[in-house]
């Protein structure tokens, strides 16, 4: 597997990240309005149309069963783990579930080490504990507010996220050894496309036309987004780059406050802060 010691493949994560968190933004609008099975579908069919063109244009040919077969359990991951994070976008403040979703590094480093064989570092143990911590203080901050009810479905579908998103990118750590990074980012989105086209067309419900421009910035966006991570995680070990996750919390933050006018409270900003210093080990470039 390609290993990148620069800090090239840190800021392609963190963009990612960045762009993900947009993502998330525009789907909240979305997950909010329609049915979860027509929300997930129009997302991958956006995504999808975005990704093939990309594609196409970089490599120019169909992919081959073996790429297919190899994709099939990414693609499951990465479908799961969507359809889980609009369930709880619709039942949460984008701040909220987003920073739930946060538990993702701690997964990264446990499935890198058990799956890919990478060593659990401890200075990476550490600065994802540090990141949990500023998690639950966020998660405190709600507890307290008696404005905010109790969604429990809502908070499992966050946390069930977090698995199956950093399962997702260990196997693309994994395939990315074998597969070019176009291939990385077109065959999952189509894949979810097809699967969640029939469930989609069951529950269809009139789209309002100021939304169809919406679901195209949601494809490119993901594609973009895509590509930054799958060819950083492709390019550098999965726990330096899992502790990246964290910056989200302060992109969601942003976004939730300019478009849904969720001001985030004192605990989120501290705890915001406790993550952003927890990802500064990342940034520190590795020696051979």
């Amino acid at each position: 597997m390609r290993t990148d010691a620069s800090l090239k493949p840190v800021f392609a994560a963190a963009l990612g990240v960045g762009l993900f968190s947009l993502l998330d933004a525009m789907m909240k609008v979305i997950a909010t309005t329609y049915p979860l099975a027509q929300s997930s579908g129009m997302r991958y069919a956006a995504g999808a149309m975005a990704a093939i063109v990309y594609y196409m244009l970089t490599v120019g040919r169909a992919p081959t069963a073996a790429e297919v077969l190899r994709s099939l359990p990414r693609a499951a991951c990465i479908l799961l783990a969507g359809t889980c994070f609009f369930f709880a976008l619709a039942r949460l403040p984008l701040i909220d579930a987003i920073a739930l979703s946060f538990l993702s590094p701690l997964f990264l480093g446990l499935f890198s080490w058990a799956l890919l064989g990478e060593k659990l570092r401890l200075s990476t143990v550490a600065a994802m504990l540090m990141g949990l911590a500023g998690v639950f203080v966020i998660a405190q901050g709600h507890r307290l507010d008696e404005n905010k009810a109790f969604e429990m479905l809502g908070f499992v579908a966050a946390i069930a996220t977090a698995g199956f998103y950093a399962l997702s990118m260990v196997l693309t750590r994994k395939q990315g050894a074998k597969d070019p990074v176009p291939t990385l980012v077109m065959l999952p989105v189509t894949i979810g496309a097809l699967v969640t086209a029939g469930p989609m067309i069951m529950v269809w419900q009139p789209v309002e036309t100021w939304h169809w421009p919406v679901l195209a910035l949601v494809g490119v966006t993901g594609t973009a987004a895509h590509l930054c991570i799958s060819w950083a995680y492709a390019n550098s070990r999965v726990g330096r780059l899992g502790l990246l996750e964290y910056t989200g919390l302060v992109w969601g933050a942003l976004f939730g406050y300019l478009l849904f006018r969720e001001s985030p409270s004192a605990f989120t900003i501290a705890g915001a802060v406790i993550i952003v210093a927890a990802c500064l080990p990342a940034f520190r470039k590795e020696t051979a």
